[in-house]
């Protein structure tokens, strides 16, 4: 059992390196020479195992191989156990193979060569081969389910196939990947199997044998090759769009195999390992062929789109195209190579290889003489890769020197044909159009020329071409990009050449009329922002204009507008600037409208009335009247402008008084009324004279105000003005407390106020005016005309009801009295049923003497009515009047005011004590006898006790009152009364108790 444990410590798993045959066809030339992860061979087992020391001395791989197969060898003739035996067999077997191994590659250590090297006579050992195929199969058939059958088979197929029986190698690969489908081995064996398939012709097969490898996890030695046969079994089985995936991935993992990858614009296959330089280049050739045969650009478009999510197709994908191309070129399929490259520039159109295929293009076309073709090209080359693209955002130095020259160029060329174009068109959208794009094709140009590396590219000056560009933007109706290149053609070039000379004073010039065209676009809505920093930008380049060209024989209109344009932004030192050059100008002392030419006249009206308009403005009123009195010197009284002079001479006049009014009120009145004698047609007169009265009214001056109001009235009586006249003679006469004069100007307010609210309020005033002044008359009158009329305010309208109510009990006249008391109460239960929250105290005060009122004289008739014989009609109307009464005292309960509620119950009270009393003491029938009479008698008890109870019931009520810390001489009298009526239990005499006392 020792020997047997040593001998399983030594045995190791067979594994053999697949002896690949010379392989046929093209794959021969593409196996890779680049290092791989070493699979073991049989030698590296060996190495590996723990071995036996049987010499002291280290011996050679073949040696010692050779002495232990002897060793093996040994053990088998002694007969060891079955189990011992079978590990000893294909131990040994292991080590002749690595014996023939060793001699088959010459000792090589580092890694299993290319190529079959042969023995000493020039082939291999033919017998030692095939003794282990004899050998490989004795232990298959002899231990057909050990798990070293694996080894064993996969070292008979390699042997087999080393001796050129491919079947039967074939037959032992097929049956090791059934028995072991996980088999270490996997790839390999695949790989030979699709190679024997493919040379079969047996392409679907093959095909099948080469995923498998791909698909194996051990795969790296035979996966660029697997892929790359798959792509041609599909090639062959004319499946070419899968093919042509299958060649995609050959570069891309060729690729992948690089450590640094190259960038995509200097990307070409030739930088690649040398390696894989064959492998690419057929790659590539049939990928080209496999297009061709498809639908070309298209196919190749699809292709490229469809595998974006490979990971380096970037890098190459130009290169495709290129060959494509090239290939269709050599086929003499010209136009089909255009669409090639026209095809990577719809795909990439933001690449440099699409710039340089856009070239590529334009050489083809200009060979055959497309130019029409060329222009579009160039106009979308400039588009495509110019400074706005995102091609140029992008773009390294380097990369923008080599399309700038191109860019430049093709913009050039284009800007000048557009606008020699546009020249051509009518006036219209057509011609606006067609400037706009000269336009924006020369802002193109102009920005590229600009560019401090283009400086050694041009050959001209730029001046005439920006000055071109403004008038492009001018035509096009663009007038602020034409506004801007005009300013920096006038003002910021710094060439004193006679010819930029010219074109800056006529790009000066332009600037005024192109601000001007601008603000023509934006007059709809002058108030806006822009509008206005139009106008600020238009007068600073007017002034520029006369400051640069003093001698122009335009600056003296401009300056003409310059005092306009002062004027409106309120610089009014400009504006006397302009005035007094205009003047000096045109005019000396004494001048007048008659000696002036019209053109001069004009100028001189316009900066005399802007300069009293600019005092105007300012509220130098003084100033401003004696400008308009110089400004009036040059204008003649027919012309239309006249009376508006006069007016704004009247206005200076008024507002001097306005200005005074708080400071010398009596200056200020002088003022206004001054004003109508110097321009007695103004409508000013009118408002300074009601002015004045109003300024007397504000400094107190009543007796003043009164006079002039008066006079107002009587002068203007329809003025709009006069309707406001009674109001303040109304407060002048309550300053002076003339109270029946201010009401009768009130009630004037309310026979002519159209508003409810003010002529509510004045009657109201008037009568309470009427009552200040003792004339009672006027004042009931006013009173129950608003009593009437205004319901609204509720309380308000409450207390006027009252105050009626209080005339006619002054007057002695109750039942009116108690008419206004009823009113009271029926507008108090509207508001508690219309918004209850808003009743106020007082409101509540005079509803409950109201009716607290209304109860006492029903009570006072309850009281009156005797009960008479027959009893039931005489009690009824007593009942009826003592209804009426309780009604009322029950309002006056609901309302809870503590002043009446008391009082009310004690006489609530009192009237069922007075009912029983009545009902006692009615009168009786007359034709009764004793016996009936006593009955009858019996019954009006029965009938007043409950009377007499009900009295006790609510006398109680309000002497509880008491308990709740309310006590007032009617809760006294309750509890008297109660004494009366119920003795046991209200007229009991407190005792006292000396210990109680005691104790406190």
């Amino acid at each position: 059992m020792m020997l047997a444990n040593r001998i399983k410590k030594i045995l190791r798993p067979v594994c053999y390196v697949a002896t690949c045959t010379l392989m046929t066809g093209c794959l021969a030339t593409f196996t890779s020479d680049k290092p791989e992860q070493s699979r073991a061979t049989l030698s590296d087992l060996a190495q590996n195992s723990e071995e036996i020391q049987l010499e002291a001395f280290e011996m050679a791989k073949a040696d010692r191989a050779e002495k232990l197969a002897e060793i093996y060898q040994q053990l088998l003739t002694l007969e060891p156990d079955p189990e011992i035996r079978t590990n000893v067999e294909y131990r040994l077997a292991q080590i002749n193979t690595q014996v023939f191994e060793q001699k088959l590659f010459a000792d090589d250590d580092s890694e299993q060569a290319n190529t079959i090297k042969t023995s000493g006579n020039g082939v291999f050992d033919e017998q030692a081969l095939q003794k282990l195929i004899i050998d490989y199969r004795q232990l298959l058939k002899n231990y057909p389910t050990r798990k070293e059958n694996e080894d064993i088979q996969y070292q008979l197929a390699k042997a087999l196939d080393l001796q050129g029986n491919i079947d039967a190698s074939l037959a032992e690969i097929e049956s090791l990947l059934s028995r072991f489908p996980e088999t270490q081995y996997l790839a390999e064996l695949n790989f030979r199997r699709g190679e024997i398939y493919f040379n079969l012709q047996d392409y679907t097969t093959a095909l099948s044998a080469y995923q498998q490898v791909i698909d194996a996890k051990e795969n790296s030695k035979y996966l660029v090759n697997s892929i790359y046969m798959s792509g041609w079994a599909l090639f062959k089985l004319n499946r070419l769009s899968q093919g042509n995936v299958a060649f995609l991935q050959v570069i891309e993992s060729i690729i992948s195999e690089e450590k640094q990858r190259p960038y995509p614009d200097s990307f070409a296959f030739e930088n690649l390992d040398s390696r894989y330089q064959n492998l690419l280049i057929d790659t590539q050739r049939v990928l080209s062929i496999s297009l061709s045969q498809q639908q070309q650009a298209k196919s190749l478009t699809q292709l490229v789109t469809s595998q974006q999510a490979l990971p380096f197709i970037y890098l190459y994908q130009h290169v495709l195209f290129d060959n494509l191309a090239n290939f269709l070129i050599k086929k003499e399929l010209t136009h089909d190579a255009e669409l090639t490259y026209q095809a990577y520039i719809d795909l990439a159109p933001e690449t440099l290889w699409a710039a340089r295929f856009s070239l590529s293009l334009l050489d083809m076309y200009h060979r055959q003489g497309r130019f029409s073709a060329m222009h579009q090209l160039k106009n979308n080359y400039v588009n495509r890769y110019g400074l706005t693209s995102v091609f140029w955002q992008q773009a390294n130095s380097s990369v923008q020197e080599e399309v700038l020259p191109h860019l430049i160029q093709f913009s050039d060329e284009h800007s000048r044909r557009l606008y020699a174009h546009a020249q051509e068109q009518q006036a219209g959208v057509e011609r606006i159009n067609a400037f706009a794009d000269a336009a924006d094709s020369l802002a193109i140009y102009l920005a590229l020329a600009k560019l401090p590396k283009a400086k050694l590219l041009l050959t001209k000056e730029l001046l005439p071409d920006e000055y071109l560009f403004a008038e492009a933007n001018f035509e096009a109706k663009r007038y602020r990009q034409a506004l801007d290149s005009y300013q920096d053609i006038a003002y910021l070039t710094k060439s004193d050449a006679s010819m930029h000379q010219s074109l800056k004073l006529q790009a000066a010039y332009a600037t005024t009329l192109t601000v001007r065209a601008l603000l023509s676009t934006t007059e709809q809505d002058k108030e806006s922002n822009l509008y206005q920093e139009l106008i600020v930008e238009r007068n600073r380049l007017d002034l520029q204009f006369i400051d640069q060209y003093p001698n122009d024989k335009r600056s003296l209109v401009l300056a003409t507008h310059a005092a306009q344009y002062a004027f409106d932004k309120q610089d009014y030192r400009q504006l006397q600037t302009m005035k007094e050059y205009v003047l000096a100008s045109h005019t000396a002392s004494n001048v007048n409208a008659t000696n002036l030419a019209p053109e001069a006249l004009k100028q001189v009206q316009i900066v005399t009335q802007l300069s009293a308009n600019g005092y105007y403005q300012r509220k130098f009123y003084s100033q401003a009247e004696q400008a308009y009195e110089l400004a009036l010197f040059y204008v003649n009284k027919q012309e239309s402008i006249w009376p508006k002079m006069r007016k704004l001479l009247a206005s200076s006049i008024y507002f001097q008084g306005q200005m005074l009014k708080a400071r010398q009120p009596h200056a200020a009145v002088q003022h206004f009324l001054r004003l109508g004698q110097i321009v007695p047609e103004s409508s000013y007169r009118v408002t300074a004279e009601f002015d004045a009265a109003n300024l007397l009214l504000a400094n107190q001056s009543w007796q003043q105000s009164i006079e002039v109001l008066q006079a107002f009235l009587k002068r203007y009586p329809n003025h709009e003005y006069s309707a406001s006249i009674p109001a303040k003679l109304v407060q002048s006469y309550e300053a002076l407390e003339q109270w029946e004069l201010a009401a009768e100007q009130l009630l004037v307010i309310v026979a002519s106020e159209p508003e409810k609210a003010l002529k509510q309020e004045a009657l109201y005033t008037a009568a309470d005016y009427y009552l200040k002044a003792g004339n009672s008359t006027k004042a009931l009158i006013n009173y129950r005309t608003y009593a009437h009329a205004y319901p609204e305010p509720f309380d308000i309208a409450q207390e006027v009801r009252f105050k009626m109510s209080e005339f006619y009990r002054q007057s002695q006249e109750p039942n009116k009295r108690y008419f206004w008391f009823r009113k009271i109460l029926k507008y108090h239960q509207l508001q508690r049923k219309k918004a209850p929250q808003a009743i106020q105290a007082r409101a509540i005060e005079l509803a409950s003497t109201a009716a607290f009122g209304l109860g006492v004289v029903h009570q006072q008739t309850f009281r009156w009515r005797k009960l008479k014989a027959p009893l039931q009609k005489s009690l009824k109307r007593k009942q009826q009047a003592m209804k009426q009464a309780i009604n009322y005292y029950q309002q006056v309960l609901d309302f809870q005011l503590a002043r009446y509620v008391p009082q009310a119950t004690f006489n609530l009270a009192e009237m069922y004590r007075q009912l029983a009393k009545d009902v006692i003491e009615s009168e009786r029938p007359g034709d009764l006898d004793d016996l009936a009479l006593e009955e009858y008698e019996i019954l009006l008890e029965e009938l007043a006790y409950p009377f007499e109870e009900k009295a006790i019931e609510i006398h109680a009520s309000n002497a509880q009152r008491a308990w709740q810390d309310i006590y007032d001489p009617w809760i006294e009298k309750s509890f008297s009364t109660l004494a009366e009526l119920a003795p046991a239990l209200y007229n009991k005499q407190e005792r006292t108790h000396d210990v109680i006392e005691a104790m406190h």
